[in-house]
């Protein structure tokens, strides 16, 4: 349903009839049309909501423009939504019709989902994991150094786009601004720690000069980014989202990732060492950006990307005096062990308190949901309640993270 068709066959001509809307006149017919394209893709609309669509041509030279008040438009299910001759879409009943642009044997179309509220959220939530969670899955980072010779090479461009893409997606997951960009100055000094890690055979944010190809930019990328061994571009981004290990108890990884004055970052990896840099960031969070940032966030979260730790930042509070306590679905007490609580004056992401419930079902079948309460906050908000609803995507195959970690024990982030 992307690019649609240059000529309709007979039988989808026939079915075209069963579609009400208004036609142009024979003479408004486009000519030498090689596709039109319909927008927004998979729209997801609730009843009584109204979706502004919109054509374009592109034609046989390469040229392309909009259309959107020369074609006609129609519904394949008008039970379901209806169009104007314009493109308005109406929501009317539950289910999907096809939203159809044509202009004589022309035809370009989009689904469009008409649900309930909760519907849409968990929809929406869920086509985002397939498409940028999972479509960040990154298996080779093409990496073309060597430790012989010290040569840092670089990664393939696929590799530091899937990166940004699903650093991008957890921040969007969370309700923070998705336009984190990679700098080059920081990713060449980045793919330089990523050598020298590898070299080592360890990381640390304080390399010695005695280290095998010791240079000075990767010692600086050490000391201000998240760094790795074990993972490697993507799957790095989800190891310092879930920051296991001893020594992350206060998930300072997951909250430079999440901090709400994130500006840029840059990025290295060699086939099994990383490094973000993180040491980026604006004078005040953002216009727009929420008041708390909870990981898992609140609303609907995919199963696979909830774990052990939980946390809840906020710009700016104290949780010195702050408590935490759950409840499931049927309003039985979660035991919830708080193990770190972060002040630090924001000069390392946002201040946060970190804990570890107990008997968190992330198997489903079905959704399954949670109510968090932090109260005794001192700060811009003194208690913080919000729901996460655990969602089983459509797919239970196993992310390259997890195989990763699996296959890798000794695989750590610092």
């Amino acid at each position: 349903m992307k690019k649609l068709f240059f000529l309709l066959f007979a039988g989808l001509i026939s079915a075209s009839l069963l579609y009400t809307g208004c036609s142009k006149d024979d003479e408004d017919v486009l000519e030498n049309v090689d596709f039109i394209t319909v927008t927004p893709e998979d729209v997801f609309l609730a009843p009584g909501q109204t979706q502004q669509f919109a054509a374009v041509a592109t034609f046989l030279d390469g040229t392309s423009r909009d259309v959107t008040s020369e074609v006609t438009w129609k519904s394949s299910n008008t039970n379901v939504a209806t169009i104007t001759a314009t493109g308005l879409a109406t929501g009317k009943t539950k289910g999907f019709a096809f939203i159809s642009a044509t202009s004589g044997t022309y035809l370009g179309s989009t689904q469009m989902n008409v649900m309930s509220e909760s519907e849409i959220a968990r929809a929406k939530a869920m086509q985002d994991y397939n498409d940028n969670y999972l479509g960040s899955e990154n298996p080779s980072p093409g990496w073309t150094g060597s430790v012989t010779g010290c040569n840092k090479g670089t990664i393939s461009q696929a590799s530091y786009d899937k990166v940004i893409q699903r650093i991008n997606y957890f921040r969007r997951l969370c309700g923070l601004a998705d336009n984190i960009t990679l700098k080059t100055e920081y990713s060449a000094k980045c793919q330089m720690a990523a050598l020298m890690f590898k070299a080592n055979n360890t990381i640390s944010h304080y390399p010695p000069t005695t280290w095998l190809c010791y240079h000075a930019d990767g010692d600086e990328a050490a000391g201000k980014s998240n760094i790795a061994i074990g993972f490697h571009t993507s799957a790095a981004v989800s190891a310092y989202i879930e920051d296991f290990g001893a020594n992350n108890l206060s998930v300072g990884h997951r909250r430079w990732l999440l901090f709400t004055k994130a500006n840029a970052m840059g990025e290295g990896s060699t086939d099994n060492t990383n490094a973000i840099w993180v040491f980026d960031h604006l004078s005040s969070a953002p216009a727009g950006t929420p008041a708390f940032v909870a990981y898992p966030p609140k609303g609907y979260v995919p199963a696979p990307l909830v774990f052990p730790r939980w946390s809840l930042m906020i710009p700016g509070a104290t949780f010195t005096n702050a408590t935490v306590t759950m409840k499931d679905a049927q309003g039985n007490t979660i035991n919830c062990n708080v193990i770190d609580k972060y002040t630090g004056g924001g000069l390392a992401g946002d201040p946060a308190i970190v804990w570890e419930p107990a008997g968190i079902n992330t198997s489903g079948p079905g959704d399954v949901k949670y109510t968090v309460t932090v109260a005794g906050i001192t700060g811009p908000q003194a208690t913080v309640t919000y729901d996460v609803i655990i969602a089983q995507p459509g797919t239970k195959l196993e992310t390259e993270y997890e195989r990763i970690k699996r296959a890798n024990p000794q695989a750590r982030v610092e």
